[in-house]
């Protein structure tokens, strides 16, 4: 790779915000020029051996997503019928005269599963969990400066099924090499946190790891600055420690006046600086984004965030990126945050892994509040081939590298021990693992609640292990709220997974009635919830179709699904209709929205899949005038009319005390469908749909112009189907092609239909309702990037592109 392209990068992750975990001036990015192949290969660590025939790529990499979904395939339902199997990373390097007498340490940010490292022959190590990020010291096995080295990495997810979604295989995050003097910050060393806040002063503790590696006392002088959003130091304190070989800790305290807040309306980030001084000489320094807030739950009020209540308006996220699968770039993540916010989204619960250190910064400068979650099992585990045979030896490293990681972010605000473990039913063992996890993690932070999410909350309420949480998840417990908050007053409740439909009989065992979702959306001492889910994601194939009745959770559609539908955005980020409500529901702007039934099902709205939404669409396409079709109509106003041709269908009050959305029934005969909403001051705001005919042009919308050439920037190009007038054609299926030429190339593809069984990596993708996805990735070219898409005997489209 050219020295341009590794130094635009470089400036590209770190104007990233949270990225600057050490030094700027010594972590590399590692990313570019493996070698890959599929299957074992004997020998392969060492360094003679030959990987000339070997295909050359760039990470992040997912060699799952590569291959097609097959019903065959061990992984099944749960893991998405996605491939498993072995894979093998190696790549060449030469060190320069620069990186003399330092130590040089290699970082991964997240390799799936069971990865094992070698660097010139020399074994360093297996991590068998594949959502930890995990480094080596390469330094004493780095051949002389200018000779060649080899680092071989070997991923085995041969075993299966050994999650409960689709994992990914291969390194499927970033790679950093970093290089430290003897005397350094340790990894992930330096821990700030704010003890008060106010409009008048903060305060911020500092924790400063310094790593000796030499072998007498250095006498170090530690200097921290915070310098505030405009670029001025606002704040200053400086020590003197003797750092003894090996790890010394340093403590620091820093007062801040007149600070600005970091909150979700206005998350205002400074900069912590720290330096290091030995000798006289500058020996380390670290930069990284801080925000100064205050956090903490209470009991009755709920989420205080700066001493104010907010109401957690969350999703849960799986880490998969859709037609990406595993391997997710840096745009994705801040594209789908934003999608999250405009829609009134500001928290986010990790499931059920921690995410990868880009999504947490996206967090901290858009302004969304975040609960990081490690495990879904522990020691009991609900997969054959899953985490829990290595949970006792591993647990306390895993959980160390998460905490230590990820504890500077002002996004999150508490951390979750598991998910659903299957240590709920057995009393020994659910106190005896929660405790063992609260002692490891607090070693690290006790600045922020413990949770765990509890689908079983009778249990650990009889149990005591819900005594020993700080705050309690709740997982389809809605019924639970009200007695559970009397029984338990000093207890911290939340909704750590809801489905995002409002409406359910309430007479099983976890479907809850419509006043009870009630208490959630209105109280205070339910500090919020968190849908299932944000996105649609691969694996759980099926969820959000499975059916409606008590025993729903008995039979699952499986195959030829090859994924779960239950998001309000699906896998393409195409908005659905339960996205409309939720803006509705969670932001003060005006607004209607219409969906009508594509399925006779959606007329009774009390009958839904348990973790689905009604089958409704925004249309008004249907091919028999005269029958009735359910119409939704999803607003925040208190009046709506409702037009079908000019004519009016009636006014309508809103009220969520007494319904969600408002319902209608209409008689279909083609042309508009309009929603007239008017607001309690008088002004009005309208959604309409249009009935439309067939297919007769396809269009392109990137969501840029311009790419960086730097091999990892991204545009993502929706494709839709209109008619002659240009109106969407909101069920054509047409197949469509895709060309991509000059600096640029296609990534992905994809539509958001779960049962498509078309492949991601292809060059073609059929329309799924009048939609589907083109994904473009940046080369380290500069020039024009052009996209041609077509379609049978549509009119060819084409949109240009920029690198630079």
């Amino acid at each position: 790779m050219t020295k341009f392209s590794y130094f635009t990068l470089l400036i590209i992750i770190f104007s990233l915000p949270g990225r600057g975990q050490q030094p700027v001036n010594s972590r590399i990015p590692f990313d570019f020029d493996w070698k890959f192949t599929l299957n074992d290969q004997t020998g392969a660590e060492q360094v003679q051996f030959d990987d000339s025939q070997w295909r050359s790529l760039d990470v992040p990499h997912d060699f799952s997503i590569e291959h097609p979904f097959d019903s065959s395939y061990r992984s099944g339902a749960g893991g998405g019928y996605a491939y498993g199997g072995t894979g093998w990373y190696r790549k060449h390097f030469k060190t320069t005269t620069t990186l003399a007498g330092k130590q040089v340490d290699i970082l991964f940010d997240g390799v799936y599963r069971n990865s094992e490292v070698w660097i010139n022959g020399h074994y360093l190590g297996i991590r068998p969990y594949g959502y930890s990020s995990f480094y080596y010291d390469l330094t004493r096995y780095l051949n002389p400066a200018g000779k060649d080295n080899v680092i071989a990495v070997k991923v085995n997810t041969r075993e299966q099924p050994n999650s409960r979604w689709y994992t990914g295989a291969g390194i499927y995050r970033h790679v950093w090499l970093v290089a430290r003097n003897p005397v350094h910050i340790a990894q992930w060393g330096v821990f700030a946190h704010t003890t008060e806040a106010n409009s008048d002063e903060a305060k911020v503790d500092i924790s400063i790891e310094l790593d000796n590696k030499k072998n007498k006392v250095q006498h170090c002088t530690i200097t921290a600055k915070l310098i505030d959003p405009s670029g001025k130091v606002a704040a200053r304190a400086e020590s003197g420690v003797d750092a003894q070989p090996g790890v010394t800790t340093s403590k620091q305290n820093i007062r801040v006046g007149q600070p600005i807040l970091w909150s979700v309306d206005q998350p205002a980030l400074y900069q912590l600086s720290v330096e290091v001084r030995s000798g006289g000489a500058i020996t380390d320094t670290y930069v990284m984004p801080f925000g100064i807030r205050t956090a903490r739950f209470d009991a009755d009020k709920g989420f205080l965030l700066n001493g104010k209540h907010v109401k957690l308006k969350g999703v849960n996220m799986h880490h998969d990126g859709g037609p990406l699968g595993a391997a997710v770039f840096n745009d994705t993540y801040k594209r789908r945050l934003l999608l999250l916010k405009q829609m009134g989204c500001n928290a986010l619960r990790m499931s059920h892994n921690p995410p990868a250190p880009e999504l947490l910064a996206y967090a901290d400068s858009l302004g969304l509040v975040v609960i990081d979650e490690i495990f879904d099992e522990w020691a009991d585990g609900k997969t054959p081939a899953g985490y829990s045979p290595h949970f006792m030896k591993w647990y306390e490293k895993d959980v160390e590298n998460w905490i230590k990681r990820d504890r500077n972010h002002a996004s999150v605000i508490a951390w979750s021990l598991g998910n659903e473990v299957r240590e709920q039913y057995n009393k020994e063992n659910a106190l005896k693992i929660t405790g063992m996890l609260m002692a490891a993690s607090r070693q690290y932070d006790d600045s922020r609640p413990f949770t765990a999410a509890c689908n079983e909350i009778v249990n650990v309420n009889n149990f005591g292990m819900a005594q020993m949480l700080g705050m309690v998840g709740y997982n389809y417990q809605e019924a639970f709220y009200k007695t559970d908050h009397e029984k338990y007053p000093e207890r911290v409740i939340f909704g750590s997974e809801t489905v995002i439909y409002p409406y359910h009989p309430g007479s099983c065992w976890q479907l809850r009635s419509y006043d009870q979702w009630l208490e959630g959306q209105l109280k205070d001492y339910v500090a919020g919830e968190f849908l299932w889910t944000g996105f649609d994601y691969i694996g759980e194939a099926g969820i959000g179709d499975v059916g409606s009745g008590c025993d729903f959770w008995k039979v699952w559609p499986n195959w030829p699904w090859r994924g779960a539908s239950c998001g309000l955005i699906d896998m393409c980020d195409f908005p659905k209709p339960a996205y409309w409500f939720r803006k509705a529901l969670w932001n003060d702007t005006p607004m209607v929205h219409i969906a009508v039934q594509t399925d006779e099902s959606a007329r009774n709205r009390e009958v839904c899949s348990f973790w689905g939404w009604p089958k409704v669409e925004t249309h008004w396409n249907h091919n028999k005038t005269g029958d009735t079709l359910a119409v939704h109509v999803y607003t925040n106003v208190p009046e709506v009319e409702l037009k079908l041709n000019g004519r009016s269908l009636g006014v309508r009050r809103w009220d969520l005390k007494k319904e969600a959305f408002l319902f209608w029934e209409v008689p279909y005969e083609p042309g508009k469908l309009e929603a007239i909403g008017k607001t309690a001051d008088g002004k009005t705001v309208s959604f309409a749909v249009q009935t439309t005919g067939e297919p007769a042009k396809i269009a392109l919308s990137p969501d840029r112009e311009t790419l960086k050439a730097n091999r990892q920037d991204l545009c993502y190009v929706a494709v839709q189907l209109l008619d002659a007038n240009g109106a969407p054609v909101p069920f054509a299926d047409n197949d469509i092609s895709f060309e991509v030429s000059g600096a640029g190339k296609l990534v992905a593809v994809g539509n958001g239909d779960q049962q498509s069984h078309t492949p991601l990596k292809g060059d073609h993708m059929e329309a799924w309702q009048g939609k589907c996805m083109a994904i473009i990735q940046s080369t380290n070219r500069k020039g024009k990037i052009t996209l041609t898409a077509r379609s049978k005997s549509l009119p060819m489209a084409t949109t240009i592109l920029k690198a630079e």
